[in-house]
């Protein structure tokens, strides 16, 4: 089958990325600084949507805070999201997997252990929280495992396999989410680990409706259809920054009793899921990822957000 045709935009984006990461790649860690501003004032002022969307998403999360509140912790996202785009870009431009490891820590590998030694494969999940790509990196190191990743392609095809190849690096096989499911079952056939994050707005037809901070949000239901039908192992892991120390925290193995075909299960399940994300969100809150429209589904009869 023919390659598509790779526009001129594509090329010129393609330029555009390679040139900041060989800037990258040659700055001294002074300039890296500059550079975190310079990106924290881009997100601020490059995107007037996606600064209305984050004012709106704290608004509807924390209702009762004072506007002084608020306002601290819009700051303190942008900030977070600098730096760690800072920080992964370092890392893409030097392939230079050590700094970030050497600042990690795992809390209770040994969940995901014994989960293994059940020989059914493992799913875990998180969400865009703290620095998602660092979780397979992490966990390859300290298991000696690949982790598969679900991702979708970016629009650039010559950005995505650049990426693709970065996420490889650093310790990811990525599968691509359309037509997934075959490949994922494989995997977990073979007792390995499929890493899925489950925190974004889906379309009705691909999720249910849950509580998220006590507003109606559809989640993805990949990981509870996967534990109540196939019986695979479920760990929720959660990566957060203390400071310089990036820490990952591994969870207790997921325990629902299911009795038969309780129809109300594939629900249940996934808004326990959906409560340990808010959990580490409220412990964190500047270290989600507020761009997005997390509550843009609304249930039947409801005027969908429009931000």
């Amino acid at each position: 089958m023919p390659q598509k045709k790779v526009s001129f935009k594509s090329h010129l984006e393609y330029a555009l990325f390679a040139g900041l990461i060989s800037l990258i790649k040659y700055s001294p860690l002074r300039f890296l600084h500059l550079g975190k501003k310079a990106m924290v004032f881009f997100l601020k002022k490059g995107s007037r949507r996606h600064s209305r969307l984050i004012s709106h998403n704290l608004a509807m999360a924390f209702p009762s805070a004072s506007p002084a509140f608020l306002a601290g912790l819009k700051k303190n996202i942008y900030n977070h999201f600098g730096s760690i785009f800072i920080e992964i870009a370092r890392t893409f431009a030097r392939r230079d997997s050590q700094a970030i490891l050497s600042r990690s820590r795992v809390n209770n590998l040994q969940i995901i252990v014994r989960a293994l030694q059940k020989n059914r494969g493992l799913i875990i999940f998180s969400a865009h929280f703290g620095n998602w790509e660092w979780i397979p990196l992490i966990l390859n190191a300290s298991l000696g495992k690949d982790i598969h990743s679900i991702a979708r392609p970016m629009d650039n095809v010559l950005i995505e396999k650049k990426v693709k190849e970065f996420r490889e690096a650093m310790g990811s096989r990525i599968i691509y989410k359309q037509g997934s499911l075959r490949t994922i079952l494989k995997r977990l056939s073979s007792n390995e680990i499929v890493y899925l994050l489950i925190d974004q707005n889906t379309v009705p037809r691909e999720g249910v409706f849950v509580d998220f901070f006590a507003k109606k949000a559809t989640a993805i239901t990949t990981v509870s259809q996967l534990y109540l039908k196939k019986n695979i192992p479920v760990v929720p892991v959660f990566l957060h920054y203390q400071g310089q120390d990036i820490i990952l925290d591994i969870l207790p193995e997921i325990d629902y009793p299911v009795s038969g075909q309780n129809p109300a299960a594939l629900t249940e399940l996934t808004q326990q899921l959906t409560w340990l994300i808010e959990a580490q969100i409220r412990k964190f809150p500047e270290q989600w990822f507020w761009f997005h429209n997390r509550w843009k589904t609304k249930p039947q009869g409801e005027a969908s957000e429009r931000k």
